[in-house]
């Protein structure tokens, strides 16, 4: 089965404002070209959580079928591809919504994953999957939470459930997201009861959720 992974940062949340002045966190996380890539930027706070984010999308997706895989931030580098007449990592001036290609180095020998970080001045998203034509099928959305108070982990659930009970065409309570076996793991998609191979990946940060579905596994 493909691997799919997503990870979105609330870069406005109080948590994430200024991370990148936390240099005890970023030795701990990032490599030494990562690193200058973050320092040498004039928006440092939007790279660092680029490449955390392209970190956590590519473990998710991993350890969705391998527990037992790495989780060391480190083990998984990043690189950003540069656009025509800029650096890597560099941002066009004056357009918000912006996004970046790349990939993920996985602690699997020669396993890498292909990203999509879409990025404007609230938030960021990425994705990863196991290559870039199959990033080109996967289904995103992205929401902000209309109450504050909203559960986000019921909200993301419930706004993925809607999308795929249109694209089967079946009754949402038919349909449920949750885990096998106790303790952490990756959500699975259910179907009365019996698990489905939907590729599937939830995330949350601050105000925001997102989903990614592989509609070609439904």
């Amino acid at each position: 089965m493909p691997p799919l992974g997503n990870d979105i940062v609330d870069l406005a949340d109080s948590e994430n404002i200024g991370k990148s002045r936390d240099e005890r966190f970023c030795r701990r996380v990032f490599n030494p070209r990562e690193l200058s890539s973050i320092t040498g930027s004039e928006r440092p706070d939007s790279i660092l959580w680029a490449l955390w984010a392209a970190k956590e999308a590519a473990y998710k997706a991993l350890s969705r079928y391998d527990p037992s895989v790495c989780s060391i931030p480190k083990k998984y580098p990043v690189i950003i591809e540069a656009e025509a007449g800029a650096g890597a990592f560099a941002f066009r001036e004056g357009v918000s919504d912006q996004t970046l290609q790349g990939k993920v180095i996985t602690p699997q020998g020669e396993l890498f994953l292909d990203i999509r970080i879409n990025i404007n001045e609230a938030m960021l998203h990425v994705i990863a999957d196991e290559s870039a034509e199959a990033l080109t099928r996967i289904v995103v959305r992205v929401e902000r939470l209309a109450v504050s108070g909203d559960d986000p982990s019921e909200f993301v659930r419930k706004i993925l459930l809607d999308e795929i009970a249109k694209r089967l065409c079946c009754s949402l309570g038919d349909l449920a997201v949750g885990k096998e076996g106790q303790g952490p793991g990756a959500p699975f998609l259910f179907f009365r009861g019996s698990r489905l191979p939907a590729e599937i990946s939830l995330s949350h940060d601050g105000r925001f959720v997102a989903f990614a579905l592989d509609p070609a596994t439904l």
